[in-house]
């Protein structure tokens, strides 16, 4: 019975002795780190607002706590707020000259405020401490195609993907390059390799708008519709999209369809050349040639050297029997450069006056 007791007595001692050391420790933690502790939990969680008071309380504390500086600038940033980010990085930086990563969100934040040459600095700054880190590498392949040396921004961005195989925003960018360089089945395979890659509740819809175009530069108009399609459920006030979904539904002869997305597209800008041409087009491919050279005849007064616009007016006056007006209009796009316009010379116009 004794020994029981004497046992209890221990085992409560050492209970009190764990509980007085966790007290000490607490006590001898500065207030600030245990804010910052504090706040981790939260951004955790997702919790940003709860995490930012935590955060700012600690600066309170300590103003030249650089783990709370560092965390307000990018909590900030993930809310868009640049100015506060800015602010709270500098500060950062100010204290702690080695904060490599507060180089790296600055050389973001001045990209976004498109001050190319002070990012470039902040980004080589921060590689000169840092050459392994992904998103560095992506951001400085993002201010490289700004400037649209686009094969030069190749190198950083292959280096990030094959530190992260699975970083969606640099597999986009690889095929916006791919775009821009012409090499249109490479950037629909970044793409697809991309949207493969994404959650399916975080769904990036300017990636199907992309591959929507690339599609559309080899053909496949069908699967450009397809990609237009889902990139519009999210923005169906785009007027590219809107147009260039219409193009691509005028190859394959829907010209109902056609016209529809070019009178949303003229609801949105009603002096847009392009799209009175295109609807001219797909009016023309119905048979309504009053209308189609309606639209036809104002898309050449918004604008007078508009080629395209020429020729498919010419069409048109072709399939009325005016041959030649059809050859006055030809002549005009081949005076402008078009190459159609002189190889339809040839084969329509012989012989005329």
């Amino acid at each position: 019975m004794q020994k029981k007791i004497l046992f209890l007595i221990l085992l409560t001692f050492s209970s009190f002795l764990l509980i007085s050391q966790e007290v000490k420790d607490t006590i001898n933690i500065p207030e600030e780190q245990q804010l910052y502790e504090k706040s981790l939990k939260q951004l955790d969680s997702l919790q940003y607002d709860k995490a930012e008071a935590l955060l700012i309380e600690a600066v309170k504390k300590n103003k030249k706590y650089v783990p709370a500086l560092m965390k307000l600038g990018y909590i900030y940033l993930k809310k868009n707020n640049l100015k506060m980010s800015e602010k709270y990085f500098k500060t950062a930086l100010k204290y702690d000259i080695s904060q490599w990563e507060a180089l790296k969100y600055l050389g973001k934040i001045y990209y976004e405020n498109k001050k190319y040459t002070e990012s470039k600095k902040l980004l080589d700054s921060a590689y000169h401490y840092e050459s392994q880190d992904p998103e560095l590498l992506f951001y400085k392949a993002q201010l490289m195609v700004a400037g649209k040396a686009y094969k030069e921004a190749l190198q950083p961005l292959n280096e990030a993907l094959d530190i992260l195989p699975n970083y969606i925003e640099a597999l986009i960018l690889r095929a916006e390059i791919s775009y821009h360089i012409k090499q249109f089945n490479e950037c629909i395979k970044s793409i697809t390799d991309a949207i493969d890659k994404m959650p399916a509740d975080k769904k990036e819809y300017s990636a199907y708008k992309l591959r929507a175009k690339a599609y559309f530069e080899i053909d496949q108009f069908k699967k450009s519709i397809n990609d237009f399609n889902i990139y519009m459920e999210a923005n169906p006030q785009d007027e590219e999209a809107l147009i260039l979904r219409a193009s691509a539904k005028i190859n394959t002869s829907d010209f109902i369809s056609a016209i529809t997305d070019l009178d949303e597209a003229i609801k949105i800008n009603p002096n847009n050349p392009v799209s009175y041409n295109y609807r001219g087009a797909a009016k023309g491919g119905l048979n309504k040639f009053k209308e189609a050279l309606e639209d036809l005849d104002y898309a050449i007064k918004l604008k007078f050297d508009y080629a395209s616009a020429y020729i498919n007016r010419a069409a048109v006056k072709y399939a009325i029997k005016d041959r030649r007006g059809a050859c006055k209009d030809l002549e005009k796009a081949d005076a402008l450069g078009d190459q159609m316009a002189y190889r339809l010379i040839q084969d329509y116009c012989k012989g005329m006056q």
